[in-house]
């Protein structure tokens, strides 16, 4: 982690994310820039942050360890996203852990210094019940989701972060937050382009055939040609 000592950017991303929205408490006069590495820990299970984080550029993921030391992806954040409101906001330890998937930029809030101003913000307080309400209801889905086959999570993910036909996530990331093996990830998008389904080019994939693709996100049955 390094901290960026630039007011002016920092009152940019404030004011390009609507951050200030959050809380009556003045923002700009609490917070600072923290940049992070790639795989760089912004939270790590059993300890708690000295920080209430807003991402603002770049994207993190949110995981825990299941009973055989396995990866389970929660979820997986993009700007502008609170981070710590769960756990380190009212100084307990955190669950799960946050870790860069590219490098980041944070808005971040010393809770050392503010944590009793953000937790006597009525505003803040009703924002961060919302947050947690939705991240409640994502977590039940994620529940769910992990009783589906892999190919409907997958194709599931493809249609969500396709740019038109083309899908160039990264693999190692996308098995991550499918919870499969990579090599598990591989087999099954395998199956996709011995099916017609995607068609492999250089750095990316081509959807070729969008029904087959949705029927398998709904998981109908689906036999490839």
């Amino acid at each position: 982690m390094k901290k960026i000592q630039d007011p002016q950017q920092l009152a940019q991303y404030i004011k390009l994310h609507d951050l200030q929205d959050y809380m009556d408490s003045d923002l700009f006069a609490m917070a600072s820039l923290q940049s992070f590495e790639k795989e760089e820990h912004l939270i790590q299970t059993g300890t708690t942050s000295e920080y209430l984080y807003f991402l603002v550029d770049g994207t993190v993921m949110v995981y825990s360890y299941s009973s055989d030391t396995q990866n389970i992806c929660i979820d997986y954040a993009e700007a502008a996203t609170p981070l710590g409101e769960a756990s380190s906001l009212w100084g307990l330890l955190p669950k799960s852990s946050v870790k860069a998937v590219t490098p980041c930029i944070c808005v971040s809030i010393p809770l050392k210094q503010y944590r009793t101003i953000l937790q006597q913000d009525v505003r803040f307080l009703q924002n961060i019940c919302q947050l947690l309400s939705c991240r409640l209801n994502s977590g039940v889905s994620l529940a769910n989701s992990l009783t589906e086959p892999v190919e409907t999570r997958l194709a599931k993910f493809i249609l969500s972060h396709r740019d038109d036909d083309r899908f160039s996530f990264r693999l190692t990331t996308c098995a991550a937050i499918l919870n499969v093996s990579y090599r598990h990830l591989l087999r099954t998008i395998t199956g996709f382009r011995e099916g017609d389904i995607l068609e492999k080019h250089k750095n990316y994939y081509i959807i070729r055939d969008f029904a087959a693709l949705e029927d398998l996100a709904e998981n109908l049955s689906h036999s490839t040609k």
